[in-house]
Protein backbone atom coordinates (compact mmCIF):
# COMPACT_ATOMS: atom_id res chain seq x y z
CA UNK A 1 0.00 0.00 0.00
CA UNK A 2 2.04 3.49 -0.42
CA UNK A 3 2.10 6.06 1.81
CA UNK A 4 1.56 9.65 1.47
CA UNK A 5 4.07 11.90 3.09
CA UNK A 6 1.82 14.60 4.80
CA UNK A 7 4.02 17.76 5.04
CA UNK A 8 5.42 20.91 3.83
CA UNK A 9 8.19 21.77 1.75
CA UNK A 10 9.10 24.51 4.48
CA UNK A 11 9.44 21.86 7.32
CA UNK A 12 12.22 19.90 5.48
CA UNK A 13 15.68 21.04 6.35
CA UNK A 14 18.45 22.67 4.38
CA UNK A 15 18.35 20.44 0.84
CA UNK A 16 17.05 17.42 2.36
CA UNK A 17 15.30 15.00 0.05
CA UNK A 18 12.07 14.75 0.47
CA UNK A 19 11.68 10.98 1.06
CA UNK A 20 14.97 10.58 3.13
CA UNK A 21 13.41 13.64 5.58
CA UNK A 22 10.09 11.68 5.70
CA UNK A 23 11.55 8.53 7.15
CA UNK A 24 13.78 10.46 9.36
CA UNK A 25 10.83 11.52 10.83
CA UNK A 26 9.74 7.62 11.37
CA UNK A 27 12.75 6.85 12.54
CA UNK A 28 12.73 9.09 15.62
CA UNK A 29 9.09 9.28 16.12
CA UNK A 30 10.17 5.51 16.62
CA UNK A 31 12.87 6.05 19.23
CA UNK A 32 12.26 7.89 22.54
CA UNK A 33 15.79 7.84 22.60
CA UNK A 34 16.20 10.22 19.94
CA UNK A 35 14.04 12.99 21.45
CA UNK A 36 15.40 12.90 25.01
CA UNK A 37 17.69 15.90 24.71
CA UNK A 38 15.42 18.20 22.61
CA UNK A 39 15.93 21.86 23.94
CA UNK A 40 13.15 23.22 22.03
CA UNK A 41 10.26 24.56 23.34
CA UNK A 42 7.28 26.14 21.68
CA UNK A 43 3.70 27.36 23.33
CA UNK A 44 2.24 25.37 20.85
CA UNK A 45 3.26 22.33 21.87
CA UNK A 46 1.28 22.07 25.17
CA UNK A 47 -1.58 22.31 23.18
CA UNK A 48 -1.03 19.18 20.25
CA UNK A 49 -2.26 15.98 20.86
CA UNK A 50 0.03 12.93 21.68
CA UNK A 51 0.43 11.89 18.19
CA UNK A 52 0.82 15.43 16.80
CA UNK A 53 3.87 16.24 19.39
CA UNK A 54 5.64 13.26 18.82
CA UNK A 55 5.78 13.82 15.33
CA UNK A 56 6.47 17.50 15.99
CA UNK A 57 9.44 16.97 18.57
CA UNK A 58 11.11 14.65 15.60
CA UNK A 59 10.67 17.15 13.11
CA UNK A 60 12.42 19.82 15.18
CA UNK A 61 15.18 17.73 16.23
CA UNK A 62 16.05 17.08 12.53
CA UNK A 63 16.01 20.56 11.71
CA UNK A 64 18.59 20.61 14.35
CA UNK A 65 20.48 18.01 13.25
CA UNK A 66 20.29 19.34 9.61
CA UNK A 67 20.79 23.19 10.17
CA UNK A 68 22.93 23.48 14.18
CA UNK A 69 20.09 25.50 15.43
CA UNK A 70 16.59 25.25 15.98
CA UNK A 71 13.46 26.51 13.29
CA UNK A 72 12.22 29.89 14.38
CA UNK A 73 8.74 29.53 13.12
CA UNK A 74 6.39 26.69 13.08
CA UNK A 75 3.40 28.16 12.40
CA UNK A 76 3.26 26.30 8.62
CA UNK A 77 4.60 22.43 9.80
CA UNK A 78 2.03 19.85 9.10
CA UNK A 79 1.04 19.15 13.01
CA UNK A 80 0.54 22.53 14.23
CA UNK A 81 -1.35 23.77 10.51
CA UNK A 82 -3.78 20.48 11.30
CA UNK A 83 -4.07 21.07 15.14
CA UNK A 84 -4.88 24.45 14.60
CA UNK A 85 -7.72 23.22 11.41
CA UNK A 86 -9.51 20.70 14.28
CA UNK A 87 -9.50 23.60 16.65
CA UNK A 88 -6.88 22.21 18.84
CA UNK A 89 -4.71 25.39 18.79
CA UNK A 90 -6.32 29.09 18.78
CA UNK A 91 -6.05 30.86 15.79
CA UNK A 92 -3.61 33.58 15.86
CA UNK A 93 -4.74 37.52 16.15
CA UNK A 94 -1.06 38.44 14.27
CA UNK A 95 -1.43 40.17 10.64
CA UNK A 96 0.14 40.20 7.48
CA UNK A 97 0.27 42.69 5.12
CA UNK A 98 -1.16 40.91 2.00
CA UNK A 99 -1.57 41.92 -2.11
CA UNK A 100 -3.59 40.82 -4.81
CA UNK A 101 -0.75 40.57 -7.64
CA UNK A 102 -2.06 41.31 -11.67
CA UNK A 103 -3.43 37.92 -12.29
CA UNK A 104 -5.39 37.73 -9.23
CA UNK A 105 -3.27 35.80 -7.42
CA UNK A 106 -3.21 36.45 -3.42
CA UNK A 107 0.45 36.94 -1.67
CA UNK A 108 0.59 36.41 2.17
CA UNK A 109 3.69 38.89 3.44
CA UNK A 110 4.76 36.19 5.97
CA UNK A 111 4.94 33.31 4.92
CA UNK A 112 5.50 33.86 0.95
CA UNK A 113 2.32 31.32 0.55
CA UNK A 114 0.48 32.13 -2.56
CA UNK A 115 -3.65 31.66 -2.97
CA UNK A 116 -5.68 31.66 -6.44
CA UNK A 117 -9.09 33.26 -6.34
CA UNK A 118 -12.11 31.23 -6.20
CA UNK A 119 -13.37 29.96 -9.10
CA UNK A 120 -17.29 31.15 -8.22
CA UNK A 121 -15.70 34.59 -8.21
CA UNK A 122 -15.99 34.91 -4.15
CA UNK A 123 -13.28 36.63 -1.98
CA UNK A 124 -10.14 35.26 -0.91
CA UNK A 125 -9.78 34.23 2.43
CA UNK A 126 -9.37 36.55 5.52
CA UNK A 127 -6.19 34.76 6.56
CA UNK A 128 -3.87 32.80 5.50
CA UNK A 129 -4.47 28.75 5.14
CA UNK A 130 -0.20 28.32 5.74
CA UNK A 131 0.34 30.67 8.49
CA UNK A 132 -2.73 31.60 9.80
CA UNK A 133 -1.98 35.14 9.98
CA UNK A 134 -4.75 37.70 8.91
CA UNK A 135 -4.37 39.33 6.07
CA UNK A 136 -4.39 43.34 5.71
CA UNK A 137 -4.58 43.53 1.57
CA UNK A 138 -3.03 46.35 -0.21
CA UNK A 139 -3.73 47.16 -2.93
CA UNK A 140 -0.43 47.87 -4.24
CA UNK A 141 2.06 44.91 -5.01
CA UNK A 142 4.78 45.98 -2.70
CA UNK A 143 8.50 46.23 -4.17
Amino acid sequence: MPTVMKGNKREIPGNMPPLLWYEKVQEYMAAPELRADLAYFHPVMELLPPEDLLRLKAQVLIWYDVTDRYPDDISVWWPVRMARRRGDIPHTEEVTEAWIGEDGVLHCGFCKARWSPHHDGSPHADRCGLCDRVFHITKEVPA
